[in-house]
């Protein structure tokens, strides 16, 4: 390469491409991936689950069945090592630990304990002595209720957002600590 020029890059990777690499990679947690190969590779999997879905909701009517969805219960299963190795990849690719899915993970977990209490805590006064059942609807204390489903939700509205920003970032130019620059062509592809 020239001294001052600026380095070449590869061309952004296809859905084609995508799906291929995250196959090939299917329980690779190491190196980098693009932006382009998350994406795309979300993008085909979303389409294909709702696909697959349909399908089964299809089979499901016709089965009266509904009550179970076999082929998305598999494709989901099958896609789950995948779908954590390349987003181990990708969060590698802006320089952080592919561990900070399990922090989603967790966080999002606890966070339906506001709802929870809040739940309990409405519903507290339904278990009084002398309740009348018929009118059990105005004995509900439906604040706490309602605060807690808000709390939730906004915490996990806040985690989706803090995943969406680290998804869409700019990866790092250059090698880092989990590896070459996926975007970069070696300098002997160049010469």
């Amino acid at each position: 390469m020239q001294q001052g020029a600026f380095p070449q890059t590869r061309p952004m990777m296809t859905i084609q491409e995508s799906v291929k690499t995250c196959i090939r990679k299917y329980a690779d947690f190491s190196g980098r991936a693009t932006r382009a190969e998350f994406w795309w590779w979300l993008l085909a999997t979303t389409l294909t689950s709702l696909a697959i879905s349909a399908v089964d909701s299809f089979v499901g009517a016709i089965s009266n069945a509904y009550f179970y969805s076999p082929l998305s219960t598999i494709f989901a299963l099958a896609v789950l090592l995948p779908d954590l190795a390349v987003t181990a990849r990708r969060l590698h690719d802006t320089g952080k630990s592919g561990w900070w899915q399990l922090v989603w993970v967790v966080v999002a977990i606890l966070a339906v304990a506001p709802a929870v209490v809040g739940v309990v805590a409405g519903l507290a006064g339904l278990f009084s002595a002398g309740q009348d059942w018929d009118n059990w609807w105005a004995n509900v204390s439906w604040l706490p209720i309602v605060a807690g489903i808000i709390v939730t939700l906004l915490i996990w509205i806040g985690i989706f957002v803090w995943w969406l920003v680290w998804m869409v970032k700019q990866g790092q130019s250059g090698p880092n600590h989990y590896g070459p620059d996926p975007r970069a062509w070696d300098d002997e592809a160049i010469a």
